[in-house]
């Protein structure tokens, strides 16, 4: 290959990347932010609240909040101005500190859902008593505060302008950069994908059993079944749609953060061997996609509640309907006192 086809891809890879860094990141951090403020707003309703898989969800929506405020603001500013996280030590350590906190918190909060799914799907009653408000706000702060002080060490760790690495906020050292692929891959991705496999599954069995349950015990009575049959259809809407909601951000959370991790241990074992121009852009722009990749997971699951609850989707429709009629009375007011 002769070295002037050569630079012509390298530019056409480093500028797809720059691209792919700048507009889709802006995509991202905008529909990003207005989904998980609107998560928030929406399970923060008292029908939503009431249950504490909801308040598992509250709480990973704030932390996906953080997550996209943290890291996107520098990825778009990358190539039109200087990101000051790539020169300045304080600035890098303390970006890397916070995303990483607040992913962890993210991925061990919906883990925590989970395990209220299976507890609150149980037909013993000692194991549906652990699924309580109380339970999950000190799980809460709990998970909040061990994913901050596991991640303290990236202030030691990590540095701004680091020579012969993938990105310039990096690892200072091998042994720093081992730990934190192992750290992040372990405590981020695979205990709690397991957890959430395991969990998961155990709740759809539990499901299946309370139905199939519920058939019985009511076809003994069929006053009784009439009699409740409006109240249990409620709750077991809620109870499936939120099964249903926290299923599907598992799996997606899932499926975009495994190759960020994978790769993340490829850089680290490699970044010793000589590479040429074009192999160091091709693995700079898969960088760049896996990192927009995580961020989308963040992102988007409001917007996949809203198309798979029907419970979230009355919940904001009636939220919203009620907004609407504040503004009106708030400009009726407005307008006949002045």
């Amino acid at each position: 290959m002769s070295n002037s086809t050569t630079d012509v891809r390298i530019i056409l890879i480093n500028n797809i990347s720059l691209q792919l860094n700048h507009y889709i990141t802006l995509f991202v951090f905008l529909f990003g932010t207005v989904g998980n403020v609107l998560n928030i707003i929406v399970l923060s309703q008292p029908l939503l609240r009431r249950t504490p898989c909801a308040v598992y969800f509250l709480g990973s929506s704030v932390a996906s909040l953080g997550i996209i405020i943290i890291g996107l603001p520098s990825r778009m500013i990358a190539g039109k101005i200087s990101d000051l996280t790539n020169t300045s030590s304080y600035l890098c350590k303390s970006r890397i500190f916070l995303l990483y906190s607040f992913r962890t918190t993210s991925a061990w909060l919906l883990v925590f859902a989970t395990i209220d799914r299976w507890c609150s799907s149980s037909t013993e009653i000692h194991r549906r008593r652990l699924s309580s408000h109380k339970t999950a706000g000190s799980n809460i702060i709990i998970i909040f505060a061990v994913s901050f002080v596991l991640w303290i060490e990236s202030m030691f760790c990590y540095d701004a302008d680091v020579e012969q690495a993938p990105i310039k906020c990096y690892g200072k050292s091998n042994s720093c950069r081992i730990y934190n692929d192992v750290a992040y891959a372990s405590s981020t991705i695979a205990i709690p994908s397991v957890f959430m496999l395991i969990f998961g599954l155990l709740t759809i069995r539990n499901i299946s059993r309370s139905r199939r349950a519920s058939r019985a015990f009511f076809n003994t009575d069929l006053n009784l079944a009439r009699a409740n049959r409006r109240k249990r259809k409620s709750t077991r809407r809620t109870e499936v749609s939120l099964t249903c909601m926290l299923l599907l951000q598992v799996v997606l959370l899932t499926l975009c953060s495994v190759p960020q991790a994978i790769h993340q241990f490829y850089l680290t074992f490699t970044i010793d061997v000589s590479k040429s121009p074009l192999r160091v852009a091709i693995e700079n722009f898969i960088v760049n996609f896996n990192f927009s990749l995580t961020y989308i997971g963040n992102a988007i699951p409001f917007y996949i509640y809203t198309l798979n609850s029907t419970v979230f989707r009355q919940t904001l429709i009636r939220l919203v309907h009620s907004t609407i009629q504040q503004l009106k009375f708030y400009l009726t007011f407005r307008f006949w006192n002045t």
